[in-house]
Parts: structure tokens; C-alpha cells; sequence
């Protein structure tokens, strides 16, 4: 059974007098384990549909299912509890966290908020946390703003994992990173997914990355779907047109998932 079922969701905007669709009739589905990426140029839909599934905002039309749940009937309690199994990671963890709260107080939220751990217990799951994501426990003294890029992807990457989620929506979770650090964030988060059986839903304009780490695809061009199916197949021959400029505009295609 799916994890997430997302189906026939429209999200309309007033652009110039007119109503425009940001997302028109999308429909998807990730099992456990998996990870599906959105793919396609800036104003494609990509990230507006990874708002509609955190209901960061809500959808004109269509349904979200998540863990067997109406999940767009759920609020208050009911909700709350239900989002400790979906977390995300965004482009610029500064500006999502207060970059002046230290490392700890960033990971002790949601084990305070989430009633995960008492407080004489969160320093040392603070500790395991940084440790799962590759960063000594020391860091957690540290400001958010005097840490590397790397480092801040990593500690949003342990925030993410701390509830113990099903599904993490990275959201050009990369993007905003060199080349050698946004390696090994990837390889960081297929380690993850193979040890906790985590799925991803990962946005992305960037095939090379999408082929690295994605099990399926879906190509998005103005808020519809343009072409859907195995990661690699896709990017390998895309058939649409957008999928043969987004392969064209790719620098080098990452050959990372086995």
C-alpha cells in the first residue's frame, strides 16, 4: 500500500486578472522506501506541490492521502501529531532556521514539541542525532550562522530524522551546495533511506542529481505532468519536451543509486 496518494490536485493562483493553475490535475504516489522526484524548470509547480503535501498551504482541489489518512480533514491535535511523520528539508536551512539559535536548540525542538524525549533525556539524543548525520556532538554548542553550508544542511537533515518520519520532502534540499559537499549530502540521505526505510519526496531541477538518488520521476511543465516513470529511463531518453531541455541544461549526469 502507497504511503502517500496524492490525486487530481489543483492549486490556482489570480495572476493579471486571471485565474491561473500552479499545479493543474497532478497525481502521484510513493511507497515506504522510496524515493519520487519532481523535476522541471523555475514556475513548473514542483515546489508549491511540496507545499500542498506539507499544507503549508491548502489545494483548490483533490485529496492527499498520507499513512491511510484523509490527510487534508486532519487539524489541530490530529494534525500536529500526524506531521511528526512528515518532515522536510528546504534549499537554505538559515534562513529556516533562526540563525542565531545554537545547533541544540535547533534539535531540541522537535523532540520538546513532539514529546519525543524529557529534557533530562534530549542532550543525549541531541548528541546521537549530530552523530547519525556525520557531525561531532561538540557543534551542538554552536550558532547556526557561524557553521558551513554543509553543516546547516546537515543539522536540517537530523532535525528532519529526529521524529522518526516516513517521508521527507527535500526541496532543492542540494542545490545551494558545491559539488563535493552536495555528494556527500546525497550519499548521507541514501544511507538513511536504506537504513530507516525512509521515503523521499525530492524536488529538483537538476536531472543528474534526480538520477542519483531517484527510484521515479515525474517531469512538470506549467503545473501539469509532462512525462512520468523509472528515474533512469526517463532522464536516460525523455520523450517530452521539457525532459530533452532539463537533460540538455544537465552539466553531468550523477550515477550514484545502485
Amino acid at each position: 500500500m502507497s504511503l502517500l496518494t496524492v490525486s487530481n490536485l489543483t492549486k490556482r493562483y489570480p495572476r493579471g486578472g486571471k485565474s491561473i493553475a500552479a499545479v493543474d490535475d497532478v497525481s502521484f504516489h510513493i511507497d515506504p522506501g522510496e524515493t519520487l522526484a519532481l523535476a522541471g524548470p523555475s514556475g513548473s509547480g514542483k515546489s508549491t506541490i511540496a507545499r500542498l503535501v506539507l499544507r503549508l498551504i491548502e489545494p483548490d482541489a483533490g485529496r492527499i492521502e498520507f499513512e491511510d489518512n484523509d490527510f487534508l480533514a486532519l487539524s489541530g491535535a490530529s494534525l500536529r501529531a500526524r506531521r511528526a511523520r512528515l518532515q522536510t528539508v528546504f534549499q537554505d536551512p538559515l534562513a529556516a532556521f533562526n540563525p542565531r539559535a545554537t545547533v541544540a536548540r535547533v534539535l531540541d525542538d522537535p523532540l520538546r514539541i513532539h514529546g519525543i524525549a524529557s529534557r533530562s533525556e534530549r542532550p543525549r539524543r541531541i548528541a546521537a542525532l549530530l552523530e547519525r548525520v556525520g557531525l561531532a556532538a561538540e557543534l551542538a554548542s554552536r550558532a547556526i550562522h557561524e557553521i558551513s553550508g554543509g553543516q546547516r544542511q546537515r543539522v536540517a537533515i537530523a532535525r528532519a530524522i529526529a521524529t522518526k518520519p516516513s517521508l521527507i520532502v527535500l526541496d532543492e534540499a542540494v542545490s545551494a551546495l558545491d559539488v563535493s559537499v552536495r555528494g556527500q549530502i546525497l550519499h548521507l540521505l541514501l544511507d538513511l533511506q536504506r537504513q530507516e526505510r525512509i521515503a523521499y519526496l525530492f524536488i529538483s531541477h537538476d536531472l543528474g542529481v534526480v538520477r542519483a538518488v531517484a527510484h521515479r520521476v515525474i517531469l512538470l511543465d506549467a503545473g501539469r505532468i509532462a512525462e512520468s516513470g523509472d528515474a533512469r529511463a526517463v532522464i536516460d531518453a525523455p520523450r517530452s519536451a521539457i525532459g530533452k531541455a532539463l537533460l540538455a541544461a544537465a552539466p553531468r549526469l550523477h550515477r550514484t543509486r545502485p
